[in-house]
């Protein structure tokens, strides 16, 4: 038998990206690091950008790409 664990991952998607939403992913990315957390920006903020590279968290913009898409 074999066996495929498909792996998840969890996708926040966020326009308005307020301070405490922010402090609350860091924190569950800190109480949970083995969970994949991504985030789809509404659109192109080079603020929100700096703070997902600063803090780990993959992202996209405007839509989920493809490859995040595991079937």
């Amino acid at each position: 038998i074999i066996i495929h664990k498909t792996p998840k991952i969890y996708i926040e998607a966020k326009g308005h990206f307020r301070p405490e939403a922010k402090r609350k992913m860091v924190a569950v990315k800190k109480l949970n690091p083995e969970l994949d957390i991504r985030i789809v920006f509404y659109k192109y903020n080079k603020t929100y950008i700096r703070w997902a590279n600063r803090h780990g968290f993959p992202f996209a913009l405007e839509s989920i790409p493809d490859e995040w898409l595991i079937w």
